[in-house]
């Protein structure tokens, strides 16, 4: 593929590929630390909210700060501290200390929350916009296949020896992402100069800038609701390890069909930007939403397991179609002034929204059941897909209204 020959998005590709690896062992090691310190549907919950929301905090001044910051610098200090934290994670063996769990779930998010806004800026400076979408299919195919291959390994090593040694792992992982980083050419169109208005001021500007333009606005909202039926995940822990009793093996097995959703999503989705239209495109959106409301109901109303792999199968195709589609979108409306502003807020909208549904869905599931709680997100995400498609077809008639 002629985009791996391109010398700045080969380093951010194979860095992508090795911190993903790591982060598949490290969150079924999460979540096997946390059952084995609480065992309650809040603590995954909590868990979650610990990590996102620390993200979501600093979504809100990482944009801001990136544009007067080196990029590559950014990514290698946050690989640096990722792998020191993580690793500590190894040593925490007693339900006292919990806390400190929490704490580098915390510091550990804090830093990502600088990482994904610089790369996605390097993505765009080094990258010409008609290969954005090849890039974006890419990177969500590659991801999700490493998901199907980690998973399928972290189940086996928990089955075989400790979770714990996947703290190491992940650790290793990030410190190899920091070598290839290191040798990562000069981006194009990385600017030295430093922006002269202040922090506050750039970050008012930004949130300006998204009020101003009618159309990231409504993709933003759009992945909001598309990430609040995503925390359906954090009941699928509860209702796994908890409401059925089976082993962390096996929700972690549950990731594979989760992982090859995503590889189907990146390819399909260069396929449909080929062949049709924005307008086609967003009626896709709206009804990936449909369906990601409907098969979130199947899953905890299946008994077999295999059928709850197929089901999240399909759930997990509609999920990372419409986040492919909706990246694409913002990388392509966005001015290049605004970026790092603009993703970075995209950032603090959709893990806070992502964070808040986990909190509700751990009450829920805790209080309730699974089988109640995914009756309401169902609900959720058919009306959100509804309602997407509903506005589109207004914004397409007022759209012919005006050319003629």
């Amino acid at each position: 593929m002629h985009l791996l020959k391109h010398p700045v998005f080969l380093r951010l590709y194979l860095a992508h590929i090795v911190h993903i690896i790591g982060n598949e062992f490290t969150f079924i090691a999460v979540v096997g630390l946390l059952h084995d310190l609480s065992g309650s549907g809040l603590s995954f919950a909590a868990g979650t909210v610990f990590r996102q929301v620390p993200y979501v905090l600093t979504s809100i001044v990482s944009g801001p700060l990136l544009e007067n910051w080196n990029k590559k610098r950014v990514m290698l200090v946050v690989n640096l501290l990722r792998g020191i934290l993580v690793s500590l994670f190894f040593f925490i063996t007693s339900a006292s200390y919990l806390w400190v769990a929490f704490l580098l779930l915390i510091l550990v998010n804090i830093c990502s929350a600088f990482f994904q806004p610089a790369m996605q800026v390097a993505i765009v400076n080094s990258v010409e916009e008609k290969d954005r979408l090849s890039v974006n299919s890419l990177l969500q195919g590659t991801t999700s296949f490493l998901i199907i291959v980690c998973q399928g390994i972290a189940a086996v090593l928990v089955f075989l020896f400790s979770y714990r040694y996947n703290f190491l792992l992940d650790a290793a992982c990030y410190f190899i992402s920091l070598l290839i980083l290191l040798r990562l050419p000069s981006m194009l169109n990385e600017s030295l100069q430093r922006a002269s208005t202040s922090f506050l001021v750039r970050l008012k500007e930004g949130f300006q800038y998204i009020g101003q333009q009618g159309e990231i606005t409504r993709v933003i909202l759009y992945q909001m609701a598309e990430r609040i039926c995503a925390a359906y995940y954090i009941m699928l822990m509860f209702y796994i390890l908890q409401e059925r009793g089976q082993g962390l093996y096996v929700f972690g097995l549950l990731d594979i069909p989760l992982g090859l959703g995503g590889v189907l999503a990146g390819i399909i989705a260069a396929k449909l930007a080929d062949r049709y239209p924005d307008s086609k495109l967003s009626i896709v959106q709206g009804w990936a939403l449909v369906a990601m409301g409907i098969c979130i109901y199947g899953v905890f109303h299946i008994q077999p397991l295999l059928g709850i792999a197929v089901v999240i199968l399909f759930c997990a195709f509609a999920s990372f179609i419409s986040s492919i589609l909706s990246v694409t979108k913002l990388q392509r409306l966005t001015d290049p002034d605004f970026l790092a502003r603009v993703f970075s807020i995209r950032e603090m909208a959709t893990m806070g929204s992502f964070s808040v549904s986990c909190l509700i869905l751990g009450f829920g599931a805790e209080k309730a059941g699974s089988a109640v709680t995914s009756g309401w997100l169902a609900v959720f995400g058919i009306v959100a897909g509804a309602v997407w498609l509903w506005s589109h077809s207004r914004l397409q008639k007022r759209k012919e209204t005006q050319v003629s």
